[in-house]
């Protein structure tokens, strides 16, 4: 699979943009990642390998009563960076190196956030 990591760069620039036009943004924090399944993802493999890398990492399943077509409802791994720079380069080369191994495993890109701490 082919991921366009250009375009990811300059969404996470965009993005940045519009926070920092609305908020003043901090100097740090820890930054927040989501990831929902592709074709044959593993979750298990994946979040071995984000803990092995020093993340935080939750996995969130579908609720199993909810509505099989509710987009809302996708399975997800949320995955916590230590207090880190919190600028448009450091977020997207800890975006990049997590999406990197996703789609090793399966895995595609869902956004991001932050956490001040």
């Amino acid at each position: 699979m082919t991921f366009d990591f250009e375009a990811q760069k300059a969404r996470t620039e965009a993005i940045w943009e519009e926070l920092s036009l609305a908020h003043e943004l901090p100097a740090e924090a820890r930054v927040d990642l989501q990831f929902i399944p592709g074709t044959n993802a593993d979750a298990v493999e994946f979040m071995g390998w984000l803990e092995d890398n020093g993340f935080e990492v939750e996995h969130y399943p579908p609720d199993e009563d909810a509505d099989p077509d509710d987009e809302d409802n996708a399975e997800t791994i949320e995955v916590q960076t230590a207090t880190m720079p919190l600028n448009p380069d450091a977020i997207h080369a800890v975006e990049r190196r997590c999406t990197e191994a996703a789609l090793r495993f399966g895995w595609l890109p869902d956004g991001w956030g932050f956490m001040v701490e």
